[in-house]
């Protein structure tokens, strides 16, 4: 803006003095076109991997108040994916004695918060502190020993086509066959 007001000065002062005609038309328009084009997207830059784009981490809000001691919203990661929609995972902390019935429940009644998007994943540690993104993209989920050995329950929602499933592990992801469970 502070640009064009001196453009608009510098052609004011011109044509007082009547030297206007010694300016070209031509290079007055250049230069008007080149001041007024959006420079706002000239610095943006996506990270993209594997198709994706990856954005900020940012926190879900909840309409309903955590009611459940034994499981703690830690953080959210979206991914923007190309055809416009995202996929999403949340991570949790759960006490040692959750039981699956208890991650279950809060599955289902937490359901409806996570309706947006592609892919809604949600992973539920079993360590106070080990809770941790995985380094590739979301949905090809964890592949590190150490982050299998920390995974109690991984409830996947695609919501394109239904599929709203909840894996409950006895020990943990590494050691355990998942218990499997529909979640309407």
């Amino acid at each position: 803006m502070e640009t064009r007001k001196a453009l608009f000065v510098y052609i004011t002062i011109f044509e007082k003095n009547n030297m206007i005609k010694s300016i070209s038309i031509l290079p007055c328009f250049m230069i008007t076109i080149f001041l007024s084009c959006d420079k706002k997207n000239v610095n943006q830059k996506n990270k993209t991997v594997n198709s994706l784009s990856l954005v900020h981490t940012e926190e879900i809000k909840s309409s309903r108040p955590e009611t459940n001691i034994n499981i703690k919203k830690i953080d959210a990661k979206k991914e923007i994916r190309n055809d416009g929609s995202f996929n999403q995972m949340t991570l949790f902390e759960v006490n040692n004695d959750v039981s699956i019935s208890e991650i279950k429940d809060y599955c289902s009644t937490t359901k409806s918060d996570y309706h947006d998007g592609y892919f809604q994943i949600l992973v539920f540690f079993k360590k106070t502190g080990v809770a941790k993104f995985p380094d590739n993209p979301v949905t090809g989920m964890f592949m590190e020993e150490e982050d299998l050995k920390n995974i109690k329950a991984v409830y996947t929602i695609n919501n394109t086509n239904g599929y709203s499933k909840l894996d409950y592990y006895k020990d943990n992801n590494l050691e355990s066959l998942p218990q499997t469970i529909n979640i309407e």
